[in-house]
């Protein structure tokens, strides 16, 4: 239960970094300067970055878990 919390953790983190990102690329100019594109870019590609990790990590769960459940042998699938 408890790694099913921090893989979903980490899935907001990235959500809220590709916010972050794309916060800056609309409204960064009065922070960063004329120049902001570039780090909002940056930001919101690491963020992309996190949200597939994470999306590998919840897919990586699952399998094995699906795996546990059904079993095969010899590469047919017990129904």
């Amino acid at each position: 239960m408890r790694k099913y919390v921090i893989q979903y953790a980490i899935l907001a983190l990235g959500v809220a970094v590709c916010l972050m990102g794309a916060a800056l690329m609309a409204f960064g100019e009065g922070l960063l300067g004329e120049n902001h594109t570039g780090i909002a870019t940056v930001i919101g590609i690491v963020g992309i970055g996190i949200i597939g990790l994470a999306g590998t990590l919840l897919a990586g769960s699952s399998a094995t878990s699906s795996e546990k459940a059904k079993p095969s042998i010899g590469g047919v699938l017990n129904d």
